[in-house]
């Protein structure tokens, strides 16, 4: 009988109140030190689950045996069990790889849960492309880039720590903070929204902090806070770059003490909650023109999570667009089929500067037009149709567009770059993946590019 599960023990010692569980609930297992010892038993016996059980040795070994595991057995779900905790080493074993991670003191029969529930989601919830799918319905598409965002959420709703999501405008951040939430341990507890960008100085600490009665004309009850209100759960602060300087100081100051002071005095609430950020501006740019506290983006930048354009991911767009007008089938009771080919072949050469919802906004105005069957070029909104005008003569085919827009500006990548709004990184990956190279002959001095 194979074992279902193998524990890689870094300390020496084996868990043995995880091995009573174990055992108690008749779950085949067995024991491997770490090295070449923990990859020979793991390529033997085939476990369904391994994990890693770490004491007081320093993190760098436990995170080299992590990294070991998933470079030799990527399929094989890995969980870490932390006895001497940090954050350092959460993040590390995130970006490792950790499909879970367990910190002391925790509950055996929490982590046999948490396991049987991955195994029944890996033996039935699998799609085509090969993630788990836990997020149907919620983030739409199977290309490269969205399969790699999503096993990053899924990764990052391990951890407890504060995530900044980044992106353009319609990218779906909140979407993305709302998956992490739901997904984590905080998933049954209340994520509250805080929009940055309408809180007014005034209302900064009554909103966020709340107040007693009488505390100031009009505080006719007491009333919780937004902080409070995510007590054990999650606040995702949304907009943070257009936060007032008031606002960055009086927040930075609850993440420090994890406790608020209600106005109208009262003693302070001590806190427990897990902070989300999303920002479509470069976080970075902000603290460098000094509208944005360096010391506040430290904190929340721990987690790093970048929404892609829809730009960036192109190939799924016929996904997204056939997900939207099932969900406008419902709000509007109609019976559209999807889009017709040449519709969809514009569709790819827009540039989408508004992304998702731009995308979707466009699907929902051609509904006015009362489509049949299968929505039309005429169907889409006259605003639309103008702007695809100067559209219709871009290359459908992204290594064609890549090209055509290193050949118009002569090969600077920079320009290039800035041409199909991507970033310089995106431009250079994507290069690199449709093998598009620049070759000079030293002879002559000429540059041949294919």
């Amino acid at each position: 009988m194979h074992p279902r599960i193998v524990i890689v023990s870094c300390s020496g010692c084996p868990p043995d109140f995880m091995a009573d569980q174990l055992t108690a609930n008749t779950v085949p297992w067995i024991r491997a030190e770490p090295g070449i010892h923990a990859i020979t038993a793991i390529g033997r016996h085939r476990p369904s689950v391994v994990v890693v059980h770490s004491g007081t040795e320093p993190e760098s070994r436990v995170l080299a045996t992590i990294h070991q595991i998933k470079r030799n057995y990527p399929t094989i779900p890995v969980y870490l069990m932390a006895q001497k905790s940090s954050e350092s080493l959460a993040i590390g074993a995130l970006k490792a790889g950790v499909d879970d991670y367990f910190k002391y003191p925790f509950c055996g029969k929490k982590l046999l849960a948490s396991i049987e529930h991955r195994l029944s989601r890996h033996a039935g919830g699998l799609r085509d492309d090969g993630v788990a799918d836990r997020f149907s319905g919620k983030l739409i598409g199977k290309s490269q880039t969205m399969v790699e965002l999503k096993d990053l959420l899924e990764r990052v709703s391990i951890v407890d720590s504060t995530v900044l999501i980044t992106g353009e405008t319609g990218t779906g951040k909140e979407l993305a903070a709302s998956i992490i939430h739901e997904s984590s341990a905080r998933g049954r507890t209340p994520m509250v929204s805080v929009n940055c960008a309408a809180l007014p100085d005034n209302l900064v600490e009554s909103e966020l902090f709340g107040y007693q009665r009488g505390a100031f004309t009009g505080a006719v009850a007491t009333t919780r806070g937004r902080f409070e209100r995510a007590q054990r759960g999650t606040v995702f602060l949304d907009e943070i770059g257009e936060m007032t300087p008031f606002a960055q100081a009086k927040i930075l100051k609850v993440i420090e003490d994890k406790q608020v002071s209600p106005l109208g005095g009262g003693p302070p609430l001590a806190l427990d909650f897990r902070l989300i950020a999303a920002t479509n501006r470069l976080p970075e740019r902000l603290v460098e023109d000094g509208d944005f506290r360096a010391d506040l983006f430290y904190r929340l930048n721990v987690v790093r999570v970048h929404m892609p354009s829809l730009r960036e991911h192109r190939e799924d767009i016929p996904l997204i667009a056939q997900d939207c007008i099932k969900g406008l089938n419902r709000k509007f009771n109609r019976h559209v089929k999807g889009l017709n080919q040449k519709t969809v072949d514009l569709l790819y050469r827009y540039e989408w500067p508004g992304n998702v919802r731009e995308l979707m906004n466009v699907l929902e105005g051609a509904y006015v037009n009362m489509p049949v069957g299968k929505i039309e070029y005429a169907d889409l909104p006259p605003y639309f149709k103008n702007k695809l005008v100067e559209y219709q003569h871009v290359p459908i085919d992204e290594r064609h567009r890549i090209v055509s827009a290193l050949l118009e500006t002569n090969w600077n990548k920079s320009t290039a770059a800035k041409k199909l709004n991507w970033s310089r990184m995106t431009l250079y990956r994507k290069m690199a993946r449709y093998q598009i190279v620049e070759k000079r002959s030293h002879r002559s001095g000429e540059v041949n590019r294919t």
